[in-house]
């Protein structure tokens, strides 16, 4: 698919806001301070922690029944075969191993407590909530390698369809697949996260064409696709087709460019990293189909013990 590279593009098209800015320069010139929201879980460096394997339970067996059943389980990876074949299923009545008690549950913090209020009081100085952004995206390539594509990008704010924007954009928004969402720090000091709940689908066009030409007197209606820069040249680019700049999502089109503008590389390589991964997973399982387990069943009747016994009460 070849994409407009002139100008006399946007003459076919109603009138249209055009946002593009390059990135090239010395200093990215964004509108938004827009991050990517650090990590839940902050890893320590160098930390080690031993793996601790728990010891087995010897259990008493009184009575067991087996049986065996087909199974078919589903695959780790859509495009997988399903994990499916005989297992035994066992079922064990065994004499009460002991078992001790669980913990019981932690008392509730106490309200006056000193961190759960600098806590709060912090949250409420620096926090202003997550809001969540439905976004729905068709991502247009020649073929699966292409290096360059054309998003078409639909956003509604909080899932309110009323002030949804429409545009087109040179970013591949496939590589914000799996992110989540970014952060938007204000000029007060605060920030607000943003989760990002996509939609979206790779469309590749010589697939579509050729699938067009299976069937007698068909034609693939290409898009029109409006004049956007080159990507690697002039940064990230879009173009509105419909809605209005004063809607919150056009807000959310902007700092999504500008997430790209300042964190572009970053993102490219989280998702070529998982994409990795993903292959690599795949072609793990099936050079080694998973099989599945046996499965055993063991039951016995508790001894009472002076915790459950009040517990009961």
């Amino acid at each position: 698919m070849k994409f407009p590279s002139t100008l006399s593009a946007l003459y076919f098209i109603p009138p249209v806001l055009i946002a593009t800015l390059s990135a090239q320069d010395a200093d990215i010139i964004t509108k938004w301070d827009v991050q990517l929201p650090p990590p839940i879980v902050q890893e320590e460096e160098n930390r080690e922690v031993p793996a601790v394997d728990p010891v087995p339970i010897q259990f008493d067996v009184l009575t067991s029944r087996t049986k065996e059943v087909y199974v078919q389980e589903t695959p780790e990876m859509p495009d997988l075969p399903p994990v499916e074949g005989k297992i035994k299923v066992t079922i064990q009545k065994v004499a009460d191993p002991g078992l001790p008690d669980p913990p019981p549950p932690l008392p509730a913090l106490p309200p006056d407590d000193p961190a759960v209020i600098a806590r709060m009081e912090e949250l409420r100085e620096t926090y202003r909530g997550t809001e969540l952004i439905f976004v729905s995206s068709s991502v247009y390539m020649e073929t699966k390698d292409s290096p360059e594509c054309r998003t078409l990008l639909r956003i509604y704010p909080n899932g309110q369809t009323g002030n949804e924007v429409v545009a087109w954009t040179n970013l591949n928004l496939l590589h914000l697949c799996g992110q989540g969402g970014y952060r938007l720090n204000l000029d007060d000091g605060t920030y607000q996260d943003f989760g990002l709940l996509m939609g979206i689908s790779p469309i590749y066009i010589e697939n579509m064409r050729r699938l067009a030409a299976t069937h007698a007197g068909r034609e693939y209606q290409e898009p029109e696709i409006p004049e956007l820069p080159d990507l690697a040249t002039a940064g990230p680019s879009f173009v509105l087709v419909e809605g209005d700049a004063a809607s919150p999502a056009y807000a959310t089109l902007e700092q999504i460019h500008d997430l790209f503008r300042l964190s572009g590389d970053t993102i490219k390589a989280q998702h070529l990293a998982r994409e990795q991964a993903r292959v690599e997973r795949k072609a793990f399982l099936l050079a080694n189909p998973p099989k599945p387990k046996d499965v055993t069943i063991r039951v016995w009747r508790r001894t009472p013990t002076q915790i459950s016994q009040e517990q009961a009460r």
